[in-house]
């Protein structure tokens, strides 16, 4: 029996099975390049099994190689196939010059190898990868009847704070590596304010889970005032739902006339960006450009040049491009599917900000279907790599899921212990540590009761609908029921 023929049967024995292992591509990538190739393989396995093509393409390169793992060209054929099916690089030209070598019952037998670990990948991501709601693919989310949110945010009444300052830095560009670097476009200035937000729209209105995409100066007022003031409540016909948006504030919401005249060192540094994407055009320096159009329109030679050249690289593999493009797609409601596809896409490398918003579709778009175990995966992975949003989601889902094989009151209770010092001022985290007394083991009711009153205070003062919480506490304390002489 050949030593390929021998590769194959161990193969169809051992059908590629994995650990599972939370998703970042993108520190496999970083591990590759360190030669640390043990760390590169399990995560490269858990994304090629999501069908990410790159990590695909990387196992097929360390099978064939014998990088990290035995040399097994079987097993890299396979990679280098699936990753061919989605036309990465030059997979198929390389499989090509491989098969070349084999008998037509080598040929045969391969084949037969691929088309099984192809059903045993597709299986897996069917547990955890969005399917759409096609029914509501054609409905619209409006917003107190309007068809968008305001994305250029003024807070007139903070002028006087603003400290107007050429001063300028530059943070040295930015890395989709989710490891400490930088994530998004390289435009910083001290003063004044620079601030750039997604956050969370709940059906409320209120303005949650803010992530700062740029900041940079004096934007604590701007960000604590933004915090305050409800946006139009997302609908889908009748019915409330959540949305994303995207906000822009400060110096973020000039033109380029004002900052030419006011704000000469901010203006020069878009030119700056401008030339380096013309210059020496490469992913990073096309991505900052492109970037930098998203949030200074007025940059653009036409109305479509941020959007296709963040398609373009979205294209080409560049994972803050793939979140980008499918998040301008998603906020501007056009081409749904295609919009959830790169989040999708971005999600599969690991992409922090990426797999929070996956998550989140999975639980409240009306264009997804809701599966809480799916939007579950996604949040841990995140809340792995320290996005404490997500770790709140999780705590949430594992005490309150309709899904009773997901509750899981000691795992919530950990994210809620990782993430107390950051968000014991958030409404949500009172309450869900309101919810995990009344279910852990020692239940204490009247801590239960005494936070959830809290919750629904500190909900009040931001501008909250807490009437959910309100009717909960009722319940709680309906009956005769003394809380003090608990």
């Amino acid at each position: 029996m050949s030593c390929f023929k021998k590769c194959l049967a161990a193969l169809l024995a051992g059908a590629l099975s994995f650990n599972s292992f939370a998703v970042n591509v993108l520190k496999a990538n970083t591990e590759f390049k360190k030669g640390n190739y043990a760390v590169a393989l399990p995560l490269y396995e858990e994304g090629a099994k999501l069908g990410n093509a790159h990590a695909q393409y990387q196992l097929g390169i360390m099978y064939l190689k014998g990088l990290g793992v035995e040399p097994n060209v079987a097993s890299s054929l396979i990679y280098f196939s699936l990753a061919a099916e989605q036309r990465y690089h030059n997979a198929q030209s390389i499989i090509e010059q491989m098969r070349s070598s084999l008998n037509a019952q080598g040929r045969s037998l391969l084949e037969n190898t691929i088309e099984e670990e192809r059903v045993v990948h597709q299986s897996y991501q069917r547990q955890f990868l969005p399917v759409l709601n096609q029914q509501n693919l054609d409905e619209k989310v409006t917003f107190d009847g309007d068809n968008a949110l305001t994305q250029k945010v003024y807070f007139e009444e903070f002028v006087e704070f603003l400290n107007f300052d050429d001063e300028l830095q530059n943070s040295g560009g930015f890395d989709d590596l989710d490891d400490g670097e930088s994530l998004d476009v390289a435009i910083v200035v001290n003063n004044p304010g620079f601030l750039v937000v997604e956050n969370d729209v709940a059906s409320d209105g209120s303005v949650r889970y803010i992530r700062a995409i740029q900041k940079a100066g004096n934007t604590r007022r701007f960000l604590d005032a933004y915090k305050l003031f409800p946006l139009g409540q997302p609908e889908v016909g009748d019915k409330p739902t959540e949305f994303v948006h995207r906000a822009y504030m400060a110096a973020a919401i000039d033109d380029q006339f004002y900052l030419n005249d006011n704000l000469p060192q901010l203006y020069k540094e878009t030119r700056r960006i401008l030339r380096a994407a013309k210059n020496k055009p490469s992913l990073e320096t096309l991505y900052q450009y492109a970037m930098a159009m998203v949030i200074f329109p007025w940059m653009q030679s036409n109305d479509n040049e941020a959007e296709s050249l963040l398609k373009d690289l979205a294209e080409k593999g560049h994972p803050g491009a793939m979140y980008e493009y499918g998040l301008q797609l998603y906020i501007q409601q056009k081409e749904i599917s295609e919009a959830v596809r790169w989040i999708t896409n971005a999600s599969k490398y690991g992409l922090l900000r990426a797999e929070y918003r996956l998550g989140k579709l999975l639980q409240m778009s009306p264009w997804v279907v809701s599966d809480e175990k799916k939007a579950l995966f996604w949040f841990e992975s995140a809340a792995e790599k320290g996005d404490e949003a997500a770790s709140l989601h999780v705590a949430k889902i594992k005490l309150t899921a309709n899904d009773k094989s997901l509750v899981d009151v000691s795992g919530a209770i950990q994210h809620l212990e990782d993430i107390a010092g950051s968000q014991n001022l958030n409404p949500e985290y009172q309450y869900l540590l309101s919810i995990s007394y009344r279910l852990r083991p020692e239940r204490d009711f009247k801590k239960s009761v005494a936070l959830l009153e809290k919750a629904i205070s500190m909900g009040m003062r931001t501008n909250w609908d807490t009437s959910e919480w309100q009717a909960l506490l009722a319940k709680m304390l309906q009956g005769n029921i003394s809380v003090t002489d608990l």
